[in-house]
Formats: structure tokens, sequence, C-alpha cells
């Protein structure tokens, strides 16, 4: 994911009802005042609403795009932050009827908006004020950490609430990590569990955006990169290491998905250190 490149961020303490356009992406912290508030994504259809005649005003962090329209209203004690953005890596699809972060080419839906407790809200105030702070100064190394920051604001929309029916994607995904050097096949993790294979698979992709053989394959990578760059093991060591039958099918491995041998990537990986 590209860094959100920030237009302006800044807060807002006025009373205000109007309705508007969105013509740039931004990410806000809402902590008092909203009376009313209806977001219609550019098809017309309805986001989301509030009114605090029907239920009570929680703290929320929210996102927004091009095209949404917003008709709103705060009171005199208003206090929402807004850091407006320039950058394609946040889209919302009509079809979908959701957001969507675009990760290297991957789209991960996420809600527009979360409900915060009172001490999440307590440090995203914080984070938000650090961030008018950084970027206002102007200065170039300034900017760059405020984006930094901006970019991490996005993981609280990452974590979901976990629910009886994640607990088995969840501990199927953490015997896959436990098995680093795949001893045992995904059909036996999925059995050992109780679940079925195609469905937990299924539950596994919905969650993660990959295969769990994909998920596998990604972290067996991982960890023989860190091994050529860290370590002072040799290749079988390193192939014995990762599960790996023997050199010979780590060089296959390696060959596949970097197009170099086990000792190129070595050599290119340490002299890097």
């Amino acid at each position: 994911m590209d860094l959100p490149e920030i237009i302006n961020a800044g807060v807002y303490r006025f009373a205000q009802k109007a309705r508007q356009i969105v013509e740039h992406p931004w990410i806000a912290l809402s902590l008092r005042g909203s009376i009313r508030r209806t977001e219609y994504a550019p098809d017309g259809r309805m986001i989301r609403s509030f009114d605090i005649g029907r239920e009570p005003e929680i703290p929320q962090l929210s996102v927004c795009v091009p095209g949404v329209v917003v008709d709103f209203e705060y009171g005199e004690e208003r206090e929402n932050y807004v850091v407006i953005l320039d950058w394609d890596g946040l889209r919302y699809d009509c079809g979908a009827a959701a957001y969507f972060l675009n990760y290297g080419g991957v789209e991960l839906k996420i809600p527009g908006a979360v409900d915060l407790s009172a001490p999440e809200a307590a440090f995203l105030r914080r984070r938000f004020e650090e961030i008018m702070e950084l970027f206002n100064s102007a200065l170039p190394g300034n900017r760059l950490a405020a984006e930094i920051m901006t970019g991490e604001l996005f993981l609280r929309f990452l974590r979901k609430p976990m629910t009886e029916r994640d607990d088995a994607v969840e501990l199927f995904r953490k015997r896959l990590d436990d098995d680093d050097r795949c001893e045992k096949s995904i059909l036996t993790h999925c059995r050992e569990l109780g679940e079925n294979r195609d469905l937990l698979r299924q539950r596994f992709v919905e969650r993660y955006k990959m295969t769990p053989r994909e998920y596998r394959i990604r972290k067996r990578l991982t960890k023989i990169l860190y091994l050529f760059t860290y370590s002072k093991m040799n290749l079988k060591e390193i192939a014995d290491d990762v599960g790996m039958k023997n050199v010979t099918h780590l060089n296959g491995v390696i060959r596949k998905y970097y197009g170099k041998t086990p000792r190129q990537l070595c050599m290119e990986y340490r002299s890097a250190r």
C-alpha cells in the first residue's frame, strides 16, 4: 500500500449543517457534536446513517471517497478531525456496497466506520493532533512522518472482532504458523480441528484474501529470505530448517518464485548487510 499523501489536516469545532459531494478521500475521527449524518454512494444508495434522536453518539473512525454524498449536521460542541488525502489506495465499490483498501493489487474489504472505546478515542485524538502538527509544520521530514502515521490509522479498519465462526479459521492459521516445516498436510490440520477442509479453506480465503496453500508458501519464503539474510546457515541447513526434502527441492522453489538459484539469492542478501 502506497503512503496516503496528505492535502490537509485539521479539526472542526463549529456548528454546521450542509450537504456536500466528497472531492478527495479522507479519514476522520468524530468525537462529539454530531446531530445527524447520512452518506450516499455514488449510485445514490445509502451507505450509513446516524440520528442523535434515535441512537447515542459513539466516537468513530471513518473513511470517505470521491463521489460519496454526505448530508450532515453538527452542533456547537462539535469535535471532529479530518485528514484529506490525494490517494488512490481507497475506493468504494457500489456493486459490493463496501470500501476497499488496495495493497499490492490485493483489495481488502474494510468497514466505512468503526466504533471506538473511550481509551481508543483518546489515543486517536492525540494521534490526529500529532498528524496535524507534523503536516502543518511544512517541513518535508515532518510531512513524511505525518503520512506514515496516517497510513497506520488504517490498521484499525483491518482488525475484526473475533466471532465463534472465526475461531476455527484463526486456530487453523496459527497451526500453519507453528508447523513452519510443513510436516503436516493442510488436510491433516483440518481433520485435527474437526473442520471440513473445503469450508475452512473458503472461510480462510474470505478473511485473508489468499488460500491456505498460498499463505503457507508465503510464510516459508519469508523464513527462507530471513535465514539467507540473518544467519550463517548453509543451503542444506536452510532446506532442513524450512522442511524442504533437500537442496534440490530448495533450489526448485527459489528458482520458481525468484528466478535465481539459492546461492545467488543467498549472496545477494548477505552482501546487502
